[in-house]
């Protein structure tokens, strides 16, 4: 009986002997998957919304480019039919071309000469009043050319 006893308190003791909380696995399993996940912040996030601007961006401006090139054709063929120069559509693409030419080559340099100033923008504004003041000359003379 003594040997029972002996017995049941050496396994008692071993019972008592504790490395530490019971849920240690689980607060391990936890500092690794934070760790992770840190890292995947610093690295694959970064990295997938560069590579996510840089897609868009590069979708934006090819939609960009081909909606300036139609408007751009969509002016150029107003301009050649409705321009008083001519008798008819195809008659003074030159002309045509040289209108929508100048009207961008005056917004151009209204926006160049205004890319350094701090204030609003005034050489831009007025480009786009010449430019206003040129397309409404131009209707203008048509109507007036229509009627007599």
């Amino acid at each position: 009986m003594a040997d029972d006893q002996g017995s049941h308190d050496s396994t008692s003791a071993k019972r008592g002997i504790s490395i530490g909380p019971d849920d240690w696995p689980e607060q391990a399993a936890d500092k690794i998957v934070d760790l992770v996940d840190r890292v995947k912040g610093y690295t694959t996030d970064n990295a997938v919304a560069a590579i996510r601007g840089l897609i868009y961006g590069l979708v934006a401006l090819v939609l960009g480019a081909a909606a300036l090139i139609l408007t751009v054709a969509i002016l150029v063929r107003l301009a050649d039919a409705y321009l008083p120069i001519g008798s008819g559509v195809g008659d003074a693409t030159w002309s045509a071309h040289l209108f929508i030419g100048s009207l961008l080559t005056i917004v151009g340099l209204g926006a160049w000469g205004s890319r350094r100033g701090t204030g609003a923008p005034k050489k831009l504004y007025l480009a786009v009043i010449i430019d206003v003041i040129i397309i409404t000359a131009v209707v203008v003379v048509a109507i007036v050319d229509a009627f007599v």
